[in-house]
């Protein structure tokens, strides 16, 4: 770690207070990002026995948020798994992942009637891994509202996984490897992407000037005059994605909002828990499913007694992890926006 991260700390503990992971599990399942991050790594002989810990991180950004001394704590954490987890039995759903990357170039290999995306156009979109894999529907949801935004978006051939999974579970080797392979790919600097880890990603590992859908969209003002005013009224939870709000930017939380707000009969309620991370980020789900069922379930109760008729995620992680507990429906941003177009605009 650097010297920045572990002498920085002037151990105020608005990290440990604010770690949703140890609020849930306890101090003794999950010590909590000050002691995995600051005080571990001064004491090597027990950093191994600190596996289990490492993989329950969400990297949700939460503890960086609140320290006062803006430490990179979730970044620091990261570094820390590639150091104590090389070599080390890795849980199965790890070790798919990594082979589903090494057969496809993907983190989910894509379903064999995978879609055809337009290989021409003005805008590179970014499909990731997820998205294609698990929600199609809302890649072609995508493109069908940046069509509706005037561009006329292309899926470069050949694109791999933009490697934040792999980062996150210290995966180094594979992640050189996709890295390498995307810069290769991917010519323009401008592109869009619907995933918040793979915005953040093409920023900081490619420098890409890489925007969320949401930030094109409401740039180009899909807003206006876009969508049928004859749909159903329906009281909407919007879940904000750690990487999206804290990583990406909080603005994009107000730009969502903007955007949902003008959709005729939607209304976007708010509720208690409604900033609190869904646990779907940092690798965990891969790792441990049941820290992340909880965090989960716990998020949708929330929308659920509020009086949400559905939860609206502009993150295809947070769907699918959201999707898994099945207490109300879930679904991606795009694919909500994409069935309340004008159907001129399909």
């Amino acid at each position: 770690m650097t010297s920045r991260t572990m002498d920085g700390c002037i151990r105020c503990g608005a990290c440990v207070r604010a770690c949703p992971v140890l609020a849930q599990e306890g101090r003794e399942a999950f010590p909590g990002p000050r002691r995995l991050v600051i005080e571990a790594p001064r004491f090597d002989p027990h950093l191994k026995a600190l596996k289990g810990a490492l993989y329950m991180c969400t990297t949700c950004g939460r503890c960086e948020e609140v320290c006062p001394s803006r430490l990179p704590l979730p970044a620091a954490l990261v570094r820390m798994r590639s150091i104590v987890l090389e070599g080390a039995d890795r849980p199965a759903g790890q070790l798919r992942m990594i082979r589903a990357i090494e057969d496809s170039g993907r983190a989910v290999v894509p379903p064999s009637s995978a879609q055809s995306y337009p290989s021409e156009g003005d805008l590179v979109f970014f499909p990731g891994c997820i998205a294609e894999g698990r929600l199609p529907g809302s890649v072609a949801a995508a493109l069908r509202l940046l069509e509706a935004s005037g561009a006329r978006p292309y899926v470069p051939s050949a694109w791999s996984c933009c490697g934040s999974p792999l980062e996150k579970i210290g995966a180094t080797d594979q992640l050189r490897k996709v890295e390498a392979n995307n810069k290769a790919v991917l010519k323009t600097s401008r592109l869009v992407t619907a995933c918040p880890g793979c915005t953040a990603q093409l920023r900081a590992a490619y420098g890409k000037d890489a925007w969320h859908i949401i930030e094109h969209l409401h740039a180009a003002k899909i807003s206006e005059e876009r969508f049928d005013t004859s749909a159903p009224p329906m009281k909407i939870a919007l879940h904000r994605p750690c990487h999206l709000a804290r990583v990406v930017g909080p603005h994009t939380i107000d730009m969502v909002k903007d955007i949902l707000e003008s959709v005729p009969g939607v209304k976007v309620i708010e509720h208690r828990d409604q900033d609190d991370c869904c646990g779907g980020g940092g690798g965990v789900a891969a790792s441990r499913p049941e820290v992340v069922e909880k965090m989960a379930r716990r998020k949708l109760r929330s929308a659920k007694d509020a009086g949400a008729d559905i939860m609206i995620a502009p993150c295809p992680f947070c769907v699918v992890n959201l999707g898994r507990v099945g207490t109300m429906p879930v679904e991606d941003l795009t694919t909500f926006l994409a069935g309340r177009l004008d159907p001129g605009q399909n």
